[in-house]
Protein backbone atom coordinates (compact mmCIF):
# COMPACT_ATOMS: atom_id res chain seq x y z
CA UNK A 1 0.00 0.00 0.00
CA UNK A 2 1.96 3.22 -0.91
CA UNK A 3 2.04 6.34 1.26
CA UNK A 4 -0.76 8.31 -0.61
CA UNK A 5 -3.42 5.83 0.07
CA UNK A 6 -2.43 5.17 3.35
CA UNK A 7 -3.27 9.06 4.19
CA UNK A 8 -6.13 8.81 2.39
CA UNK A 9 -7.67 5.60 4.14
CA UNK A 10 -6.29 6.93 8.08
CA UNK A 11 -8.10 10.44 7.13
CA UNK A 12 -11.72 8.66 6.17
CA UNK A 13 -11.50 6.56 8.91
CA UNK A 14 -10.30 9.02 11.39
CA UNK A 15 -13.26 11.19 10.53
CA UNK A 16 -15.85 8.23 10.57
CA UNK A 17 -14.07 7.75 14.23
CA UNK A 18 -15.04 11.26 14.87
CA UNK A 19 -18.37 11.27 14.06
CA UNK A 20 -19.09 8.87 17.23
CA UNK A 21 -18.22 12.59 19.60
CA UNK A 22 -19.83 15.60 19.92
CA UNK A 23 -16.94 17.74 18.02
CA UNK A 24 -13.49 17.50 17.04
CA UNK A 25 -12.57 19.78 19.79
CA UNK A 26 -14.29 17.54 22.40
CA UNK A 27 -11.45 14.45 20.45
CA UNK A 28 -8.96 16.75 20.96
CA UNK A 29 -9.35 17.41 24.45
CA UNK A 30 -9.56 14.02 25.37
CA UNK A 31 -6.51 12.33 23.43
CA UNK A 32 -4.55 15.37 24.54
CA UNK A 33 -3.44 16.75 20.65
CA UNK A 34 -3.44 19.84 19.74
CA UNK A 35 -6.34 20.54 17.31
CA UNK A 36 -3.65 22.31 14.67
CA UNK A 37 -2.17 19.27 14.15
CA UNK A 38 -5.49 17.13 14.64
CA UNK A 39 -6.53 18.53 11.53
CA UNK A 40 -3.70 17.93 9.24
CA UNK A 41 -4.34 14.06 10.00
CA UNK A 42 -8.00 14.66 9.31
CA UNK A 43 -7.30 16.68 6.02
CA UNK A 44 -4.63 14.06 4.72
CA UNK A 45 -1.68 16.12 4.89
CA UNK A 46 0.07 14.06 7.73
CA UNK A 47 0.35 11.21 9.09
CA UNK A 48 1.05 10.94 12.97
CA UNK A 49 4.30 9.95 14.55
CA UNK A 50 4.00 6.23 15.90
CA UNK A 51 3.37 7.63 19.67
CA UNK A 52 0.20 9.62 18.41
CA UNK A 53 -0.69 6.96 16.41
CA UNK A 54 -0.85 4.43 19.13
CA UNK A 55 -2.53 7.09 21.26
CA UNK A 56 -5.19 7.74 18.97
CA UNK A 57 -6.07 3.66 18.31
CA UNK A 58 -6.36 3.01 21.85
CA UNK A 59 -8.81 5.65 22.45
CA UNK A 60 -11.03 4.83 19.42
CA UNK A 61 -10.14 0.78 20.41
CA UNK A 62 -8.93 -0.09 16.98
CA UNK A 63 -5.74 -1.36 15.75
CA UNK A 64 -2.96 0.66 13.87
CA UNK A 65 -3.03 -2.02 10.65
CA UNK A 66 -6.97 -1.64 10.63
CA UNK A 67 -7.26 2.21 10.96
CA UNK A 68 -5.60 2.44 7.38
CA UNK A 69 -7.44 0.11 5.76
CA UNK A 70 -10.16 0.72 2.65
CA UNK A 71 -12.85 2.90 4.27
CA UNK A 72 -15.46 0.73 3.38
CA UNK A 73 -14.15 -2.39 5.05
CA UNK A 74 -13.13 -0.47 7.91
CA UNK A 75 -16.41 1.00 8.45
CA UNK A 76 -18.06 -2.86 8.79
CA UNK A 77 -15.66 -3.89 11.63
CA UNK A 78 -16.13 -1.02 13.36
CA UNK A 79 -20.18 0.09 12.78
CA UNK A 80 -22.70 -1.81 15.43
CA UNK A 81 -24.51 -4.31 13.97
CA UNK A 82 -28.19 -3.80 13.26
CA UNK A 83 -29.20 -5.33 15.87
CA UNK A 84 -28.21 -3.04 18.08
CA UNK A 85 -28.53 0.11 16.66
CA UNK A 86 -31.66 0.99 17.49
CA UNK A 87 -32.05 4.54 20.02
CA UNK A 88 -34.39 2.94 22.25
CA UNK A 89 -32.00 -0.20 23.48
CA UNK A 90 -28.78 2.52 24.41
CA UNK A 91 -29.15 6.43 24.92
CA UNK A 92 -27.62 7.59 22.29
CA UNK A 93 -24.59 9.41 23.58
CA UNK A 94 -23.92 6.26 25.26
CA UNK A 95 -24.08 4.54 22.53
CA UNK A 96 -21.45 6.42 20.16
CA UNK A 97 -19.26 5.51 22.94
CA UNK A 98 -19.68 1.81 23.67
CA UNK A 99 -20.71 0.15 20.38
CA UNK A 100 -17.39 0.49 18.95
CA UNK A 101 -15.94 -1.20 21.77
CA UNK A 102 -18.45 -4.35 21.19
CA UNK A 103 -17.52 -4.83 17.70
CA UNK A 104 -13.98 -4.38 17.77
CA UNK A 105 -11.51 -5.90 19.48
CA UNK A 106 -10.35 -8.13 16.97
CA UNK A 107 -7.85 -10.59 18.79
CA UNK A 108 -7.11 -8.42 22.17
CA UNK A 109 -10.42 -9.75 23.76
CA UNK A 110 -9.26 -13.73 22.87
CA UNK A 111 -6.95 -13.99 25.50
CA UNK A 112 -9.93 -13.69 28.21
CA UNK A 113 -12.43 -15.77 26.80
CA UNK A 114 -12.83 -18.69 28.99
CA UNK A 115 -14.17 -19.44 32.58
CA UNK A 116 -13.11 -17.87 36.00
CA UNK A 117 -14.38 -18.11 39.81
CA UNK A 118 -15.07 -14.64 41.02
CA UNK A 119 -13.98 -13.92 44.73
CA UNK A 120 -16.07 -10.76 46.63
CA UNK A 121 -17.32 -9.96 49.95
CA UNK A 122 -20.72 -10.46 49.82
CA UNK A 123 -23.34 -7.46 49.66
CA UNK A 124 -26.28 -9.49 51.33
CA UNK A 125 -24.16 -11.57 53.85
CA UNK A 126 -21.39 -9.36 55.53
CA UNK A 127 -18.20 -11.35 56.57
CA UNK A 128 -18.88 -13.64 53.87
CA UNK A 129 -16.67 -14.22 50.65
CA UNK A 130 -18.66 -15.26 47.72
CA UNK A 131 -16.74 -17.54 45.27
CA UNK A 132 -19.17 -17.38 41.94
CA UNK A 133 -18.55 -18.73 38.34
CA UNK A 134 -18.28 -16.63 35.66
CA UNK A 135 -17.62 -17.71 31.54
CA UNK A 136 -16.58 -14.58 28.80
CA UNK A 137 -17.53 -15.79 25.11
CA UNK A 138 -17.86 -14.50 21.60
CA UNK A 139 -21.15 -14.47 19.85
CA UNK A 140 -21.32 -12.44 16.17
CA UNK A 141 -18.34 -10.68 17.10
CA UNK A 142 -19.54 -9.28 20.60
CA UNK A 143 -18.29 -10.75 24.27
CA UNK A 144 -20.76 -11.57 26.43
CA UNK A 145 -20.32 -13.12 29.80
CA UNK A 146 -22.33 -15.59 32.16
CA UNK A 147 -22.05 -14.95 35.98
CA UNK A 148 -23.59 -17.49 38.38
CA UNK A 149 -23.59 -16.89 42.10
CA UNK A 150 -24.98 -20.26 44.14
CA UNK A 151 -25.33 -20.68 47.67
CA UNK A 152 -25.15 -24.46 48.79
CA UNK A 153 -28.02 -24.11 51.79
CA UNK A 154 -25.77 -26.11 54.26
CA UNK A 155 -25.13 -22.85 56.51
CA UNK A 156 -28.59 -22.35 58.43
CA UNK A 157 -27.10 -18.90 59.11
CA UNK A 158 -27.67 -18.50 55.17
CA UNK A 159 -31.03 -19.75 54.58
CA UNK A 160 -32.18 -22.02 51.92
CA UNK A 161 -30.48 -23.28 48.50
CA UNK A 162 -29.83 -20.24 46.84
CA UNK A 163 -28.75 -19.66 42.76
CA UNK A 164 -28.77 -16.29 40.93
CA UNK A 165 -27.84 -16.00 37.04
CA UNK A 166 -26.66 -12.62 35.51
CA UNK A 167 -26.03 -11.93 32.08
CA UNK A 168 -24.23 -9.22 30.45
CA UNK A 169 -21.27 -7.67 28.08
CA UNK A 170 -17.47 -7.45 28.26
CA UNK A 171 -15.41 -4.67 26.45
CA UNK A 172 -12.21 -3.56 26.78
CA UNK A 173 -11.11 -0.02 27.00
CA UNK A 174 -7.87 2.04 28.07
CA UNK A 175 -6.37 -1.24 28.84
CA UNK A 176 -9.62 -2.26 31.23
CA UNK A 177 -11.90 -4.91 31.29
CA UNK A 178 -15.35 -3.68 31.71
CA UNK A 179 -18.27 -6.03 32.54
CA UNK A 180 -21.62 -4.76 32.79
CA UNK A 181 -24.60 -7.38 33.80
CA UNK A 182 -28.03 -7.65 35.21
CA UNK A 183 -30.34 -10.35 36.55
CA UNK A 184 -32.32 -10.66 33.48
CA UNK A 185 -35.46 -12.33 35.80
CA UNK A 186 -36.09 -9.60 38.30
CA UNK A 187 -34.64 -7.23 36.10
CA UNK A 188 -34.13 -4.74 39.33
CA UNK A 189 -30.33 -3.79 39.20
CA UNK A 190 -27.49 -3.26 37.05
CA UNK A 191 -23.84 -3.69 38.01
CA UNK A 192 -20.69 -3.22 36.44
CA UNK A 193 -17.14 -4.53 37.54
CA UNK A 194 -13.83 -2.84 35.89
CA UNK A 195 -10.87 -5.51 35.94
CA UNK A 196 -6.82 -4.26 35.40
CA UNK A 197 -5.29 -7.50 33.61
CA UNK A 198 -2.02 -8.29 34.73
CA UNK A 199 0.60 -9.02 32.08
CA UNK A 200 2.65 -11.16 34.22
CA UNK A 201 3.64 -14.65 32.91
CA UNK A 202 1.01 -17.72 34.32
CA UNK A 203 -0.55 -15.24 36.82
CA UNK A 204 -4.26 -16.31 36.72
CA UNK A 205 -5.64 -13.40 38.57
CA UNK A 206 -7.79 -10.61 37.41
CA UNK A 207 -8.58 -7.68 39.94
CA UNK A 208 -10.78 -4.60 40.26
CA UNK A 209 -13.60 -2.96 41.85
CA UNK A 210 -17.39 -3.75 41.41
CA UNK A 211 -20.43 -1.85 42.13
CA UNK A 212 -23.81 -2.94 42.43
CA UNK A 213 -27.55 -3.04 44.75
CA UNK A 214 -27.36 -5.69 47.24
CA UNK A 215 -29.62 -8.22 47.17
CA UNK A 216 -31.84 -7.66 50.11
CA UNK A 217 -35.10 -5.62 50.46
CA UNK A 218 -33.16 -2.02 50.64
CA UNK A 219 -31.27 -2.45 47.46
CA UNK A 220 -28.82 -0.63 48.92
CA UNK A 221 -25.89 0.26 46.48
CA UNK A 222 -22.04 -0.57 47.69
CA UNK A 223 -18.63 -1.34 46.05
CA UNK A 224 -15.97 -3.71 46.66
CA UNK A 225 -12.94 -4.94 45.57
CA UNK A 226 -12.84 -8.35 43.37
CA UNK A 227 -10.45 -11.13 42.34
CA UNK A 228 -11.06 -13.29 39.45
CA UNK A 229 -9.10 -16.38 38.79
CA UNK A 230 -8.80 -17.73 35.38
CA UNK A 231 -9.46 -21.85 35.35
CA UNK A 232 -9.13 -22.14 31.58
CA UNK A 233 -10.89 -22.88 28.04
CA UNK A 234 -12.14 -26.41 28.43
CA UNK A 235 -12.73 -27.43 32.14
CA UNK A 236 -15.02 -29.47 33.69
CA UNK A 237 -17.95 -27.10 34.11
CA UNK A 238 -19.53 -29.38 36.96
CA UNK A 239 -16.91 -30.24 38.84
CA UNK A 240 -16.18 -26.23 38.90
CA UNK A 241 -19.90 -25.00 40.34
CA UNK A 242 -19.55 -27.55 42.83
CA UNK A 243 -16.42 -25.55 44.92
CA UNK A 244 -19.26 -22.19 44.21
CA UNK A 245 -20.26 -20.87 47.61
CA UNK A 246 -20.62 -18.59 50.62
CA UNK A 247 -17.74 -18.69 52.59
CA UNK A 248 -17.15 -17.51 55.81
CA UNK A 249 -14.48 -15.16 55.68
CA UNK A 250 -12.17 -17.52 57.82
CA UNK A 251 -13.12 -20.53 56.28
CA UNK A 252 -9.34 -21.62 55.23
CA UNK A 253 -11.26 -22.89 51.60
CA UNK A 254 -10.47 -19.43 50.41
CA UNK A 255 -7.03 -19.06 49.55
CA UNK A 256 -4.89 -16.50 52.13
CA UNK A 257 -3.77 -14.17 49.14
CA UNK A 258 -7.53 -13.88 48.28
CA UNK A 259 -9.15 -13.02 51.12
CA UNK A 260 -6.27 -10.24 51.07
CA UNK A 261 -6.75 -9.06 47.78
CA UNK A 262 -10.54 -8.37 48.30
CA UNK A 263 -10.52 -7.43 51.81
CA UNK A 264 -12.01 -3.63 51.64
CA UNK A 265 -10.02 -1.95 53.56
CA UNK A 266 -8.87 1.71 53.83
CA UNK A 267 -6.09 3.22 54.87
CA UNK A 268 -6.15 6.94 56.45
CA UNK A 269 -3.69 7.82 53.55
CA UNK A 270 -5.95 6.58 50.94
CA UNK A 271 -9.46 8.27 51.21
CA UNK A 272 -10.85 6.27 48.05
CA UNK A 273 -11.67 2.32 47.55
CA UNK A 274 -8.87 1.02 45.43
CA UNK A 275 -8.46 -2.21 43.09
CA UNK A 276 -6.44 -4.74 44.59
CA UNK A 277 -2.59 -4.84 42.70
CA UNK A 278 -2.63 -8.15 40.18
Amino acid sequence: MNKTIVLENFSSNLKFLCGFYNSISEVCRLLDINRQQFNRYLSGNSFPSYKNLKKICDFFGVENEEIIEPPTDFKSKVSPPAHLQSKSAVPEKMAKIVMPLLTNREGRMERYEGYYYRYFYSFGFPGFIFRSFMKIYKSNDIYYMKHIERTSGTNPMLGARLTIKYHGLVFLMADRLFIIESEPELNSTISETILTPSYRPNNPYLSGLMICASSCCAHQPGSAKIVTEYLGKNINVREAMKKCDLFHHSDNRIPKNIKQSIANVISPEEFTLHSPRS
